[in-house]
């Protein structure tokens, strides 16, 4: 296996970090696009299943605390040395705090890779004061165009799943959230493009997606990429959804 594929399969923190915010869907990211979400108002935020602290930097403003949240001290100890902080390292399931603590709870993907949704939900509604925002960005399986599809499909017979991002690609979002006490005030989906033009990107997208675990399929989805890339920058299709909720 080519040395470049080092990231692959070890989850290394901040390798999701690293293809989201990449992505671009016209003149944004994902995280911009979550970030856009919460008001200039909202003094007290949350950030749920944090990882390397990518959206704790991007909603940092004057007078605003930004606390990030996650289970993995490896995540936790590379959002430090990026000088991202607060940090608590905790269960999000089980959130050490005070109920009506937060203007805003965001999560980028932690709404899909959560074994229990339900109670990750519960607990963020539990921690938002009333009238707070609940956002979250998880994959989708749509928008694609017939030339995604055929790329992805190519892509998906090496990796032996769809290319996208670790999580559940699709769930019902109302029902979920009206359980909980949130009312749905947006659930909306925005096509993302992460562009491979040499090795490292190869390397970069196939550490951040939930794929095979395989050493040969991960090498033959690398040389699959270098194929294409030979010939030009070669865009994969990454769509994501944004769901926004209110107490």
């Amino acid at each position: 296996m080519d040395a470049t594929l080092k990231w692959f399969g070890n989850r290394q923190p901040g390798a999701m970090e690293e293809v989201l915010s990449r992505c671009f869907g016209g003149d944004r990211t994902p995280y911009q696009w979550l970030a856009r979400s919460i008001s200039a108002s909202a003094n007290m935020v949350l950030d749920l299943a944090c990882g390397a602290g990518a959206m704790v930097e991007r909603l940092r403003r004057p007078g605003r605390t930004v606390i990030g949240l996650d289970r993995s001290a490896s995540e936790l100890a590379e959002a430090a040395a990026r000088g991202r902080g607060p940090l608590v390292q905790g269960h999000a399931s089980y959130l050490p705090f005070a109920d009506d603590s937060f203007d805003a709870v965001v999560t980028s993907l932690g709404v899909a890779v959560v074994a229990d949704r339900p109670r990750f939900l519960e607990e963020a509604a539990r921690v938002l004061r009333p009238g707070g925002v609940f956002a979250a960005l998880t994959p989708s399986l749509r928008p694609v165009n017939l030339d995604d599809l055929r790329l992805n499909s190519r892509l998906a017979s090496y990796l032996r799943v769809p290319p996208h991002l670790p999580g559940t690609t699709e769930f019902k979002a109302k029902q979920a959230l009206a359980e909980v006490g949130l009312t749905k005030a947006e659930d909306s989906r925005a096509k993302y493009y992460y562009e491979v033009g040499d090795e490292q990107d190869a390397a970069r997208l196939l550490a951040g997606l939930r794929a095979t675990s395989d050493p040969e399929r991960a090498a033959a989805a690398f040389e699959f990429l270098r194929g294409r890339f030979a010939d030009g920058p070669v865009r994969i299709a990454l769509p994501m959804r944004r769901i926004i909720a209110i107490k």
